[in-house]
Protein backbone atom coordinates (compact mmCIF):
# COMPACT_ATOMS: atom_id res chain seq x y z
CA UNK A 1 0.00 0.00 0.00
CA UNK A 2 2.78 2.21 1.01
CA UNK A 3 4.29 1.69 -2.86
CA UNK A 4 0.95 2.69 -4.40
CA UNK A 5 0.53 5.69 -2.54
CA UNK A 6 3.80 6.93 -3.18
CA UNK A 7 3.11 6.08 -7.06
CA UNK A 8 0.06 8.05 -7.43
CA UNK A 9 1.52 11.44 -6.52
CA UNK A 10 4.17 10.73 -8.93
CA UNK A 11 1.45 9.92 -11.82
CA UNK A 12 -0.51 13.19 -11.02
CA UNK A 13 2.39 15.14 -11.78
CA UNK A 14 3.33 13.24 -15.10
CA UNK A 15 0.21 12.84 -16.48
CA UNK A 16 0.05 17.10 -17.17
CA UNK A 17 3.17 16.75 -18.35
CA UNK A 18 2.71 14.13 -20.71
CA UNK A 19 -0.77 15.89 -21.88
CA UNK A 20 1.42 19.04 -22.61
CA UNK A 21 3.90 17.37 -24.94
CA UNK A 22 0.86 15.39 -26.73
CA UNK A 23 -0.69 18.76 -27.42
CA UNK A 24 2.55 20.39 -28.49
CA UNK A 25 3.90 17.88 -31.22
CA UNK A 26 1.52 18.25 -34.15
CA UNK A 27 1.58 14.33 -35.03
CA UNK A 28 -0.93 13.03 -36.97
CA UNK A 29 -2.48 10.00 -35.25
CA UNK A 30 -1.15 6.80 -37.14
CA UNK A 31 -2.66 3.86 -38.98
CA UNK A 32 -6.33 4.29 -41.19
CA UNK A 33 -6.46 5.48 -44.73
CA UNK A 34 -4.10 7.94 -45.93
CA UNK A 35 -5.68 11.75 -45.42
CA UNK A 36 -5.58 13.44 -49.21
CA UNK A 37 -7.87 16.50 -48.19
CA UNK A 38 -6.29 19.58 -48.61
CA UNK A 39 -6.62 22.06 -45.66
CA UNK A 40 -8.78 24.77 -45.59
CA UNK A 41 -9.55 27.65 -43.68
CA UNK A 42 -13.20 27.33 -41.70
CA UNK A 43 -13.10 30.45 -39.39
CA UNK A 44 -12.09 34.43 -39.90
CA UNK A 45 -12.28 37.02 -37.56
CA UNK A 46 -13.36 39.64 -38.61
CA UNK A 47 -15.74 37.89 -40.74
CA UNK A 48 -15.85 38.49 -44.31
CA UNK A 49 -17.54 41.46 -45.60
CA UNK A 50 -17.02 42.99 -42.34
CA UNK A 51 -17.60 47.07 -42.37
CA UNK A 52 -15.72 49.46 -40.30
CA UNK A 53 -13.19 47.55 -39.29
CA UNK A 54 -11.12 49.36 -36.12
CA UNK A 55 -8.67 46.32 -34.85
CA UNK A 56 -5.10 45.75 -35.27
CA UNK A 57 -5.57 42.07 -35.74
CA UNK A 58 -6.91 39.31 -37.53
CA UNK A 59 -7.12 35.27 -37.23
CA UNK A 60 -7.66 32.22 -39.63
CA UNK A 61 -8.73 28.96 -38.28
CA UNK A 62 -8.20 25.89 -40.28
CA UNK A 63 -10.14 22.39 -40.26
CA UNK A 64 -6.97 20.89 -39.49
CA UNK A 65 -2.89 21.27 -38.39
CA UNK A 66 -0.87 22.78 -40.60
CA UNK A 67 2.83 23.29 -41.26
CA UNK A 68 3.20 26.97 -39.86
CA UNK A 69 6.06 27.80 -42.26
CA UNK A 70 4.05 27.59 -45.32
CA UNK A 71 1.45 29.62 -43.91
CA UNK A 72 3.21 32.79 -42.90
CA UNK A 73 4.94 32.21 -46.23
CA UNK A 74 1.73 32.39 -48.28
CA UNK A 75 -0.26 34.88 -46.28
CA UNK A 76 -0.42 38.64 -48.63
CA UNK A 77 -2.33 41.78 -47.47
CA UNK A 78 -3.10 44.51 -49.45
CA UNK A 79 -2.76 47.30 -48.95
CA UNK A 80 0.48 46.77 -47.60
CA UNK A 81 0.23 47.07 -43.18
CA UNK A 82 3.47 46.44 -42.26
CA UNK A 83 5.38 44.00 -41.10
CA UNK A 84 3.09 40.90 -39.73
CA UNK A 85 3.28 39.30 -36.16
CA UNK A 86 2.46 35.81 -36.17
CA UNK A 87 0.64 33.89 -32.63
CA UNK A 88 -0.41 30.45 -32.99
CA UNK A 89 -2.12 28.46 -30.77
CA UNK A 90 -3.18 24.50 -32.42
CA UNK A 91 -5.06 25.25 -35.45
CA UNK A 92 -5.47 29.21 -35.01
CA UNK A 93 -3.25 31.82 -36.27
CA UNK A 94 -3.47 35.73 -35.20
CA UNK A 95 -2.30 38.22 -37.11
CA UNK A 96 -1.07 41.33 -35.89
CA UNK A 97 -0.51 44.49 -38.19
CA UNK A 98 2.29 47.06 -37.46
CA UNK A 99 0.93 49.82 -38.76
CA UNK A 100 -2.54 51.37 -38.30
CA UNK A 101 -5.12 50.95 -40.81
CA UNK A 102 -5.94 53.50 -43.77
CA UNK A 103 -9.49 54.85 -43.34
CA UNK A 104 -12.26 54.22 -45.99
CA UNK A 105 -9.80 51.61 -47.55
CA UNK A 106 -10.86 47.49 -48.47
CA UNK A 107 -8.16 45.02 -47.43
CA UNK A 108 -7.52 42.45 -48.54
CA UNK A 109 -6.03 39.37 -47.26
CA UNK A 110 -4.88 35.94 -49.92
CA UNK A 111 -3.76 33.13 -48.06
CA UNK A 112 -1.81 31.35 -51.14
CA UNK A 113 -1.97 27.62 -51.95
CA UNK A 114 1.30 26.88 -51.04
CA UNK A 115 0.05 25.77 -47.56
CA UNK A 116 0.45 22.34 -46.41
CA UNK A 117 -0.95 20.24 -43.79
CA UNK A 118 1.35 17.71 -41.65
CA UNK A 119 0.99 14.87 -43.09
CA UNK A 120 3.23 12.82 -44.88
CA UNK A 121 3.32 13.50 -47.81
CA UNK A 122 1.44 16.59 -47.23
CA UNK A 123 -1.55 17.78 -48.87
CA UNK A 124 -1.79 21.44 -50.19
CA UNK A 125 -4.56 23.97 -50.22
CA UNK A 126 -6.57 23.34 -53.21
CA UNK A 127 -7.53 27.07 -53.97
CA UNK A 128 -6.15 29.95 -52.63
CA UNK A 129 -8.31 31.68 -50.00
CA UNK A 130 -9.51 35.38 -49.44
CA UNK A 131 -11.08 37.30 -47.06
CA UNK A 132 -11.60 40.49 -47.58
CA UNK A 133 -13.17 43.91 -44.80
CA UNK A 134 -13.24 47.38 -44.80
CA UNK A 135 -12.40 50.34 -42.40
CA UNK A 136 -15.04 52.27 -44.27
CA UNK A 137 -18.58 51.77 -45.07
CA UNK A 138 -17.94 49.84 -48.83
CA UNK A 139 -15.63 46.89 -49.86
CA UNK A 140 -14.58 47.26 -53.40
CA UNK A 141 -16.08 44.72 -56.21
CA UNK A 142 -12.93 44.75 -58.83
CA UNK A 143 -12.29 41.54 -60.13
CA UNK A 144 -9.71 39.59 -62.42
CA UNK A 145 -9.95 36.12 -63.20
CA UNK A 146 -8.11 33.99 -65.39
CA UNK A 147 -5.27 31.03 -66.15
CA UNK A 148 -1.82 31.24 -65.76
CA UNK A 149 -0.05 27.86 -68.44
CA UNK A 150 3.24 25.91 -67.78
CA UNK A 151 6.43 26.66 -70.01
CA UNK A 152 6.31 22.62 -70.33
CA UNK A 153 3.04 20.84 -70.32
CA UNK A 154 4.59 18.58 -67.80
CA UNK A 155 5.36 21.67 -65.22
CA UNK A 156 2.58 22.35 -62.78
CA UNK A 157 0.81 25.95 -63.26
CA UNK A 158 0.02 25.61 -59.50
CA UNK A 159 1.84 27.78 -57.12
CA UNK A 160 2.60 30.68 -59.62
CA UNK A 161 1.97 34.60 -57.97
CA UNK A 162 -0.51 36.76 -59.82
CA UNK A 163 0.96 40.56 -59.09
CA UNK A 164 -1.51 43.19 -59.88
CA UNK A 165 -0.35 46.85 -60.42
CA UNK A 166 -3.03 49.84 -60.51
CA UNK A 167 -1.69 51.99 -62.71
CA UNK A 168 -3.62 55.40 -61.78
CA UNK A 169 -0.47 57.58 -60.37
CA UNK A 170 2.34 55.47 -62.03
CA UNK A 171 4.01 56.09 -65.28
CA UNK A 172 3.68 52.90 -67.20
CA UNK A 173 6.70 52.89 -69.10
CA UNK A 174 8.68 52.96 -65.31
CA UNK A 175 6.58 49.92 -63.77
CA UNK A 176 9.29 47.49 -63.22
CA UNK A 177 8.61 44.35 -61.24
CA UNK A 178 11.72 43.83 -60.62
CA UNK A 179 12.09 46.11 -57.82
CA UNK A 180 8.65 47.51 -57.04
CA UNK A 181 6.06 45.10 -55.12
CA UNK A 182 2.49 44.50 -55.99
CA UNK A 183 -0.18 46.21 -54.67
CA UNK A 184 -2.64 43.36 -54.93
CA UNK A 185 -1.21 39.41 -54.87
CA UNK A 186 -2.88 36.00 -55.09
CA UNK A 187 -1.42 32.86 -55.96
CA UNK A 188 -2.47 30.03 -58.36
CA UNK A 189 -4.56 27.00 -57.71
CA UNK A 190 -5.43 23.34 -59.45
CA UNK A 191 -4.94 24.17 -63.26
CA UNK A 192 -3.29 27.45 -62.96
CA UNK A 193 -6.71 29.14 -62.59
CA UNK A 194 -6.54 32.39 -60.45
CA UNK A 195 -9.09 35.38 -58.92
CA UNK A 196 -8.03 38.24 -57.85
CA UNK A 197 -11.12 39.80 -56.05
CA UNK A 198 -12.30 43.07 -54.18
CA UNK A 199 -9.71 45.66 -56.30
CA UNK A 200 -10.81 49.06 -56.24
CA UNK A 201 -11.82 50.52 -59.42
CA UNK A 202 -8.97 51.66 -62.13
CA UNK A 203 -6.59 50.38 -64.54
CA UNK A 204 -4.43 47.45 -63.64
CA UNK A 205 -1.43 45.62 -65.32
CA UNK A 206 -0.87 42.17 -64.00
CA UNK A 207 2.42 39.41 -63.93
CA UNK A 208 2.26 35.94 -63.63
CA UNK A 209 5.97 34.91 -61.55
CA UNK A 210 6.65 31.79 -59.83
CA UNK A 211 8.44 33.82 -57.17
CA UNK A 212 10.83 31.04 -56.03
CA UNK A 213 13.02 33.33 -53.89
CA UNK A 214 9.19 34.87 -52.45
CA UNK A 215 10.51 38.25 -52.34
CA UNK A 216 7.31 39.31 -54.57
CA UNK A 217 9.67 40.81 -56.74
CA UNK A 218 9.90 39.44 -60.46
CA UNK A 219 13.53 38.00 -60.57
CA UNK A 220 14.74 37.28 -64.61
CA UNK A 221 16.28 34.26 -65.26
CA UNK A 222 15.47 32.88 -62.11
CA UNK A 223 11.41 33.26 -62.16
CA UNK A 224 9.08 32.19 -64.61
CA UNK A 225 7.09 35.16 -66.09
CA UNK A 226 3.40 35.63 -67.65
CA UNK A 227 2.21 38.77 -68.80
CA UNK A 228 -1.20 40.08 -70.15
CA UNK A 229 -1.68 41.34 -74.00
CA UNK A 230 -2.88 44.55 -72.33
CA UNK A 231 -4.29 46.17 -69.43
CA UNK A 232 -7.20 45.57 -67.60
CA UNK A 233 -10.04 47.98 -66.69
CA UNK A 234 -12.25 47.76 -64.20
CA UNK A 235 -15.33 50.06 -63.67
CA UNK A 236 -18.50 49.87 -62.28
CA UNK A 237 -20.34 48.69 -65.87
CA UNK A 238 -17.45 46.25 -66.11
CA UNK A 239 -16.48 45.11 -62.80
CA UNK A 240 -15.18 41.66 -63.97
CA UNK A 241 -11.75 41.04 -66.07
CA UNK A 242 -12.74 37.18 -67.08
CA UNK A 243 -10.64 34.58 -69.40
CA UNK A 244 -7.49 36.26 -68.82
CA UNK A 245 -4.53 34.50 -70.01
CA UNK A 246 -0.73 34.20 -69.42
CA UNK A 247 1.86 32.50 -70.74
CA UNK A 248 5.14 31.23 -68.49
CA UNK A 249 8.32 31.89 -70.21
CA UNK A 250 11.62 32.11 -68.86
CA UNK A 251 13.53 35.54 -69.45
CA UNK A 252 17.33 35.48 -71.11
CA UNK A 253 18.86 38.61 -69.95
CA UNK A 254 22.42 37.58 -70.22
CA UNK A 255 24.30 37.57 -73.62
CA UNK A 256 26.59 35.56 -75.04
CA UNK A 257 29.98 35.26 -74.64
CA UNK A 258 33.04 33.54 -76.57
CA UNK A 259 34.73 31.34 -73.93
CA UNK A 260 36.70 29.21 -76.28
CA UNK A 261 39.11 29.33 -79.29
CA UNK A 262 41.58 26.79 -80.48
CA UNK A 263 43.39 25.84 -83.73
CA UNK A 264 42.11 22.19 -85.06
CA UNK A 265 44.90 22.28 -87.76
CA UNK A 266 47.00 24.96 -89.70
CA UNK A 267 44.11 25.90 -91.97
CA UNK A 268 40.97 25.26 -89.38
CA UNK A 269 40.21 26.91 -86.18
CA UNK A 270 36.94 26.06 -83.40
CA UNK A 271 35.40 28.08 -81.19
CA UNK A 272 32.69 27.71 -78.93
CA UNK A 273 30.02 30.13 -77.19
CA UNK A 274 28.15 30.26 -73.87
CA UNK A 275 24.68 29.36 -75.51
CA UNK A 276 23.58 28.48 -78.98
CA UNK A 277 23.95 30.95 -81.72
CA UNK A 278 21.05 32.43 -84.41
CA UNK A 279 22.54 31.63 -87.86
CA UNK A 280 19.48 32.64 -89.67
CA UNK A 281 19.91 34.89 -92.40
CA UNK A 282 19.00 37.91 -90.70
CA UNK A 283 21.60 37.57 -88.07
CA UNK A 284 24.89 37.00 -89.69
CA UNK A 285 27.92 35.70 -87.49
CA UNK A 286 30.81 37.72 -88.54
CA UNK A 287 34.42 37.64 -87.00
CA UNK A 288 38.30 38.82 -87.49
CA UNK A 289 41.61 36.48 -86.84
CA UNK A 290 44.71 38.81 -86.40
CA UNK A 291 48.00 38.23 -85.47
CA UNK A 292 48.56 39.12 -82.09
CA UNK A 293 52.14 40.85 -82.60
CA UNK A 294 51.89 42.47 -85.80
CA UNK A 295 48.30 42.97 -85.91
CA UNK A 296 47.98 41.32 -89.60
CA UNK A 297 45.27 39.44 -90.34
CA UNK A 298 44.68 36.21 -91.13
CA UNK A 299 42.27 35.06 -93.75
CA UNK A 300 38.78 34.13 -92.76
CA UNK A 301 37.12 32.06 -95.79
CA UNK A 302 34.14 30.07 -93.81
CA UNK A 303 32.33 30.36 -90.61
CA UNK A 304 29.87 27.23 -89.91
CA UNK A 305 28.21 26.14 -87.02
CA UNK A 306 28.92 22.40 -86.33
CA UNK A 307 25.14 21.33 -86.56
CA UNK A 308 22.81 20.36 -84.70
CA UNK A 309 25.27 22.36 -82.14
CA UNK A 310 24.46 25.93 -82.37
CA UNK A 311 27.26 27.08 -79.83
CA UNK A 312 30.30 25.42 -81.55
CA UNK A 313 31.70 26.80 -84.66
CA UNK A 314 34.22 25.61 -87.03
CA UNK A 315 36.36 28.54 -89.09
CA UNK A 316 37.98 27.90 -92.13
CA UNK A 317 41.12 30.24 -91.70
CA UNK A 318 44.45 31.47 -93.87
CA UNK A 319 47.68 28.78 -92.82
CA UNK A 320 48.50 29.70 -89.82
CA UNK A 321 51.89 29.84 -88.64
CA UNK A 322 52.63 27.43 -85.07
CA UNK A 323 55.15 30.09 -84.07
CA UNK A 324 52.86 32.92 -83.43
CA UNK A 325 49.85 33.60 -81.24
CA UNK A 326 46.08 34.58 -83.11
CA UNK A 327 43.45 36.78 -81.37
CA UNK A 328 39.67 35.86 -82.84
CA UNK A 329 37.42 38.73 -82.30
CA UNK A 330 33.35 37.83 -82.54
CA UNK A 331 32.14 41.29 -84.49
CA UNK A 332 28.88 39.97 -84.59
CA UNK A 333 26.57 37.59 -83.41
CA UNK A 334 23.48 37.27 -81.24
CA UNK A 335 21.58 34.30 -79.40
CA UNK A 336 18.68 32.86 -80.09
CA UNK A 337 16.35 35.95 -78.08
CA UNK A 338 18.52 37.84 -80.03
CA UNK A 339 20.46 39.43 -77.01
CA UNK A 340 24.21 40.40 -79.28
CA UNK A 341 27.49 39.47 -77.73
CA UNK A 342 28.47 40.48 -74.98
CA UNK A 343 31.88 43.21 -75.54
CA UNK A 344 33.73 42.23 -72.80
CA UNK A 345 34.29 38.54 -74.06
CA UNK A 346 34.09 38.87 -77.53
CA UNK A 347 37.66 37.94 -78.18
CA UNK A 348 40.30 34.96 -77.13
CA UNK A 349 43.38 33.99 -78.15
CA UNK A 350 44.81 30.79 -79.48
CA UNK A 351 48.30 29.41 -80.60
CA UNK A 352 48.51 28.50 -84.34
CA UNK A 353 48.58 25.12 -85.62
CA UNK A 354 51.66 23.71 -87.89
CA UNK A 355 49.33 19.89 -87.98
CA UNK A 356 47.89 20.21 -92.30
CA UNK A 357 44.55 18.15 -92.45
CA UNK A 358 44.68 15.28 -94.67
CA UNK A 359 41.43 14.34 -94.26
CA UNK A 360 39.09 14.18 -97.12
CA UNK A 361 35.96 16.25 -97.23
CA UNK A 362 32.82 13.91 -96.83
CA UNK A 363 29.28 13.95 -96.30
CA UNK A 364 28.92 13.80 -92.03
CA UNK A 365 25.52 12.99 -91.75
CA UNK A 366 22.27 13.34 -93.13
CA UNK A 367 18.69 13.49 -91.58
CA UNK A 368 17.10 10.75 -92.31
CA UNK A 369 19.37 7.58 -91.54
CA UNK A 370 19.44 4.42 -94.37
CA UNK A 371 16.51 2.59 -94.13
CA UNK A 372 14.07 4.38 -92.46
CA UNK A 373 10.46 3.57 -92.61
CA UNK A 374 7.89 6.23 -91.21
CA UNK A 375 8.82 9.17 -92.86
CA UNK A 376 6.37 12.00 -93.22
CA UNK A 377 5.48 12.75 -96.63
CA UNK A 378 6.95 16.24 -97.06
CA UNK A 379 10.30 15.76 -95.10
CA UNK A 380 13.24 18.36 -95.31
CA UNK A 381 16.30 16.42 -95.68
CA UNK A 382 19.94 18.17 -94.03
CA UNK A 383 22.89 17.07 -95.51
CA UNK A 384 25.98 18.14 -93.18
CA UNK A 385 29.11 17.85 -94.75
CA UNK A 386 32.73 17.92 -92.78
CA UNK A 387 33.86 20.79 -94.53
CA UNK A 388 33.30 24.04 -96.34
CA UNK A 389 32.01 23.47 -99.35
CA UNK A 390 32.39 24.72 -103.19
CA UNK A 391 28.69 25.21 -103.82
CA UNK A 392 28.52 25.15 -107.14
CA UNK A 393 30.66 21.88 -107.64
CA UNK A 394 27.34 20.16 -106.06
CA UNK A 395 25.11 21.65 -108.30
CA UNK A 396 22.89 19.13 -110.01
CA UNK A 397 23.94 16.50 -107.52
CA UNK A 398 21.59 15.60 -105.41
CA UNK A 399 18.53 13.25 -106.78
CA UNK A 400 15.64 11.98 -104.98
CA UNK A 401 14.09 9.44 -107.24
CA UNK A 402 10.66 6.74 -106.05
CA UNK A 403 11.35 2.73 -106.72
CA UNK A 404 10.85 2.88 -110.38
CA UNK A 405 13.20 5.53 -110.85
CA UNK A 406 11.26 8.35 -111.44
CA UNK A 407 12.76 11.68 -110.31
CA UNK A 408 10.82 13.79 -107.40
CA UNK A 409 10.69 17.57 -107.74
CA UNK A 410 13.00 19.15 -104.95
CA UNK A 411 15.38 22.12 -104.58
CA UNK A 412 18.52 22.74 -102.80
CA UNK A 413 18.34 25.59 -100.44
CA UNK A 414 22.20 26.06 -98.34
CA UNK A 415 21.93 26.50 -94.52
CA UNK A 416 25.40 27.60 -94.42
CA UNK A 417 28.90 26.28 -96.51
CA UNK A 418 28.85 22.95 -94.73
CA UNK A 419 25.40 22.27 -94.89
CA UNK A 420 22.17 21.93 -97.27
CA UNK A 421 18.57 20.81 -97.33
CA UNK A 422 16.58 19.08 -99.80
CA UNK A 423 13.27 20.19 -99.94
CA UNK A 424 10.66 18.50 -101.50
CA UNK A 425 7.92 20.92 -103.32
CA UNK A 426 4.93 18.37 -103.19
CA UNK A 427 4.03 15.49 -100.80
CA UNK A 428 4.96 12.40 -101.44
CA UNK A 429 3.64 8.86 -101.95
CA UNK A 430 2.32 7.18 -99.57
CA UNK A 431 3.93 3.65 -97.94
CA UNK A 432 6.14 4.21 -100.96
CA UNK A 433 10.25 3.62 -100.97
CA UNK A 434 12.07 6.36 -102.06
CA UNK A 435 15.78 6.70 -102.85
CA UNK A 436 18.04 9.97 -102.30
CA UNK A 437 21.41 10.04 -103.65
CA UNK A 438 24.54 12.87 -103.74
CA UNK A 439 26.78 12.43 -106.77
CA UNK A 440 30.26 13.82 -105.24
CA UNK A 441 32.71 12.84 -108.08
CA UNK A 442 32.90 16.49 -109.73
CA UNK A 443 32.81 18.40 -106.17
CA UNK A 444 35.26 19.66 -104.30
CA UNK A 445 35.64 22.04 -100.71
CA UNK A 446 37.00 25.38 -100.46
CA UNK A 447 40.61 24.39 -100.04
CA UNK A 448 39.64 22.76 -103.76
CA UNK A 449 40.21 18.85 -102.12
CA UNK A 450 38.09 16.31 -103.58
CA UNK A 451 35.53 13.96 -101.81
CA UNK A 452 36.42 10.76 -100.10
CA UNK A 453 33.60 8.95 -101.93
CA UNK A 454 31.70 9.54 -105.38
CA UNK A 455 28.69 8.85 -104.23
CA UNK A 456 26.29 8.92 -101.23
CA UNK A 457 22.67 6.97 -101.19
CA UNK A 458 19.94 6.92 -98.41
CA UNK A 459 17.06 4.82 -98.78
CA UNK A 460 13.50 5.39 -96.76
CA UNK A 461 9.87 4.78 -96.77
CA UNK A 462 7.01 6.96 -96.23
CA UNK A 463 4.51 7.11 -93.41
CA UNK A 464 0.97 5.05 -94.26
CA UNK A 465 -1.08 7.70 -95.24
CA UNK A 466 -4.23 5.52 -94.03
CA UNK A 467 -2.87 5.95 -90.84
CA UNK A 468 -3.35 10.05 -90.55
CA UNK A 469 -5.91 11.96 -89.61
CA UNK A 470 -7.11 15.74 -89.67
CA UNK A 471 -7.95 18.40 -87.02
CA UNK A 472 -10.80 20.60 -87.97
CA UNK A 473 -12.54 23.56 -86.55
CA UNK A 474 -13.28 27.48 -85.50
CA UNK A 475 -11.28 30.14 -84.68
CA UNK A 476 -13.42 33.69 -83.23
CA UNK A 477 -11.83 36.76 -82.45
CA UNK A 478 -14.00 39.08 -79.96
CA UNK A 479 -11.12 41.80 -79.76
CA UNK A 480 -11.43 44.65 -82.92
CA UNK A 481 -8.74 46.55 -81.51
CA UNK A 482 -5.59 43.83 -82.01
CA UNK A 483 -6.26 42.07 -85.01
CA UNK A 484 -2.40 42.54 -86.49
CA UNK A 485 -0.82 39.62 -87.93
CA UNK A 486 -2.18 36.15 -88.98
CA UNK A 487 -3.86 33.54 -86.53
CA UNK A 488 -1.92 30.61 -86.35
CA UNK A 489 -2.87 27.24 -85.03
CA UNK A 490 -0.65 24.66 -83.46
CA UNK A 491 -1.20 21.41 -82.51
CA UNK A 492 1.52 19.79 -80.38
CA UNK A 493 1.66 16.25 -79.56
CA UNK A 494 1.73 15.20 -75.91
CA UNK A 495 3.01 12.27 -75.68
CA UNK A 496 5.87 12.45 -78.17
CA UNK A 497 9.47 11.99 -76.99
CA UNK A 498 10.61 14.56 -79.62
CA UNK A 499 8.52 17.56 -79.59
CA UNK A 500 5.99 17.56 -83.17
CA UNK A 501 4.35 20.11 -83.93
CA UNK A 502 1.67 20.59 -87.19
CA UNK A 503 0.44 24.09 -88.03
CA UNK A 504 -2.31 26.27 -89.98
CA UNK A 505 -1.99 29.71 -90.29
CA UNK A 506 -4.95 32.29 -91.24
CA UNK A 507 -5.22 35.89 -92.35
CA UNK A 508 -8.13 36.14 -90.12
CA UNK A 509 -10.93 34.25 -88.06
CA UNK A 510 -12.74 31.55 -89.31
CA UNK A 511 -12.66 27.66 -89.89
CA UNK A 512 -9.13 25.91 -89.80
CA UNK A 513 -7.94 22.45 -90.86
CA UNK A 514 -4.66 20.97 -89.94
CA UNK A 515 -3.94 17.68 -92.14
CA UNK A 516 -2.06 14.72 -92.10
CA UNK A 517 -1.65 14.73 -88.24
CA UNK A 518 0.00 10.86 -87.09
CA UNK A 519 -2.75 9.76 -84.39
CA UNK A 520 -1.86 10.73 -80.50
CA UNK A 521 -2.92 13.36 -78.11
CA UNK A 522 -2.39 16.71 -78.78
CA UNK A 523 -3.09 19.74 -77.12
CA UNK A 524 -4.19 22.58 -79.78
CA UNK A 525 -3.83 26.49 -79.50
CA UNK A 526 -4.12 29.57 -81.49
CA UNK A 527 -2.33 32.69 -81.40
CA UNK A 528 -2.54 36.12 -82.89
CA UNK A 529 1.13 36.90 -84.26
CA UNK A 530 0.94 40.35 -83.87
CA UNK A 531 4.94 40.59 -85.26
CA UNK A 532 4.85 38.44 -87.80
CA UNK A 533 7.67 36.41 -87.07
CA UNK A 534 6.02 32.85 -87.28
CA UNK A 535 5.50 32.01 -83.17
CA UNK A 536 4.43 32.64 -79.99
CA UNK A 537 5.93 35.74 -78.31
CA UNK A 538 5.24 36.02 -74.63
CA UNK A 539 6.04 39.29 -74.45
CA UNK A 540 8.84 41.38 -71.83
CA UNK A 541 8.13 41.92 -68.04
CA UNK A 542 10.35 45.35 -68.83
CA UNK A 543 10.78 47.39 -70.74
CA UNK A 544 6.96 46.27 -70.81
CA UNK A 545 6.00 44.59 -74.03
CA UNK A 546 2.63 42.34 -74.12
CA UNK A 547 1.76 39.21 -75.30
CA UNK A 548 0.54 38.05 -78.07
CA UNK A 549 -2.89 37.05 -77.38
CA UNK A 550 -3.57 33.00 -77.27
CA UNK A 551 -5.85 30.61 -76.44
CA UNK A 552 -6.19 26.59 -76.10
CA UNK A 553 -8.64 24.36 -77.26
CA UNK A 554 -10.62 23.25 -74.07
CA UNK A 555 -9.13 19.64 -73.53
CA UNK A 556 -6.29 17.34 -74.65
CA UNK A 557 -7.78 16.05 -77.91
CA UNK A 558 -7.22 12.67 -78.94
CA UNK A 559 -6.94 12.22 -82.55
CA UNK A 560 -7.50 8.25 -84.43
CA UNK A 561 -6.52 7.26 -88.14
CA UNK A 562 -8.19 7.41 -89.97
CA UNK A 563 -11.39 9.95 -88.27
CA UNK A 564 -11.21 13.44 -88.54
CA UNK A 565 -11.33 15.67 -85.97
CA UNK A 566 -14.01 18.21 -86.42
CA UNK A 567 -15.42 20.88 -84.15
CA UNK A 568 -12.84 22.10 -82.29
CA UNK A 569 -13.49 25.44 -80.67
CA UNK A 570 -10.73 28.27 -79.90
CA UNK A 571 -12.15 31.96 -78.90
CA UNK A 572 -9.29 34.62 -78.67
CA UNK A 573 -9.84 37.33 -76.40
Amino acid sequence: MLRFRRFVPFLSLCCPVLFFLSCANQIPPGGGPPDTVPPSIIATSPAPYTLHFAGDRISLEFDKYVDHRTVEESIFISPYVGDLEFDWSGKELEISFSQKLRSDKTYVVNVGTDVRDTRNPPNRMAQAFTLAFSTGADIDRGAIRGRVYPIKPADSPEGVMIFAYQLEGLQTDTLNPRTLKPDYITQTGKGGNFFLQHLAFGAYRIFAVRDEYRNLTYDPEVDDFGVVPHDLILGASDSLQDHVLMQLAKEDTTPPRLIKATARDRNHASMEFSEPIDTSSTNRLSLSIEDTLTGNPLKVYSVFPNLPNQESFTVLTGQQDSTKGYRLTVASARDLVGLPISPSANSLVFAGSAFIDTLMPRIASVSIKDSSRGVALKPDLLIQFSDAIQRQSLAGAFTLSDSSGNVVSASVDWVNDAACIVQIRKPLQSKCMYRLAVLTYTATDLSGRSFKDSLKAVRFETLDAEALSSIEGMVTDSDSSDRDGAIYVNADAVDSKIPKTYSTAATKAGTFMIPQIEEGRYTVRAFRDRNANGKYDPGQPYPFVRAERFNFAADTLKVRARWPLEGVKIELR
